[in-house]
């Protein structure tokens, strides 16, 4: 009785503290609402110069000005230009290292073919308001992405590392 005393109130002693709760690194982002966004913990892994081309009379515009999503690219480590006529494209083009154009996939062809004679070369990522699935399955074809103006942000953000990481390719290979 008298060893089984202290030994029970030492075994007590030890259940008590270790039950308290410990937080180790990261725990508090488990708790319920306390998580970090995917935009805000994001980094590019490849920083891009992104001229957004947008023309207010396309049906992709709304989407891509909208300055939620140019925050968010800007957050993620990208340079962002908003223009919104032709001139302005060309001028930006001609003046800035651009290594994306986001449009509108009317514009699409007719910024390629700009952007091919440009200094930079930048690859042009469609996007696309409602499209059908052919139409779809088309444009992917053509500019290996597929985007549209319902897409989150994370959707855009991924496809852009994506086009960003080919261009990485490119130049290594031409180098």
């Amino acid at each position: 009785m008298r060893v089984f005393l202290p030994v029970l109130i030492a075994a007590l002693t030890v259940v008590g503290l270790v039950s308290q709760t410990i937080h180790a690194c990261g725990d508090k982002f488990l708790l319920v609402g306390r998580g970090v966004k995917f935009q805000r913990a994001y980094a590019a892994i490849y920083p891009a110069s992104i001229v957004i081309y947008a023309q207010s009379q396309r049906s992709a515009a709304k989407a891509i000005r909208d300055p939620r999503l140019q925050t968010d690219l800007k957050q993620a480590g990208h340079r962002v230009v908003l223009v919104d006529s032709e001139a302005a494209l060309a001028r930006a083009l001609e003046s800035d290292k651009v290594d994306l154009v986001l449009t509108d996939v009317a514009d699409a062809d007719r910024t390629s073919k700009q952007g091919a004679t440009s200094p930079s070369r930048p690859t042009v990522l469609p996007v696309m308001y409602e499209p059908t699935q052919a139409e779809a399955k088309e444009i992917e074809a053509r500019y290996q992405c597929r985007l549209k103006s319902s897409d989150r942000v994370d959707r855009y953000l991924v496809t852009i590392d994506d086009a960003m990481k080919t261009r990485a390719a490119q130049k290594k290979r031409t180098s």
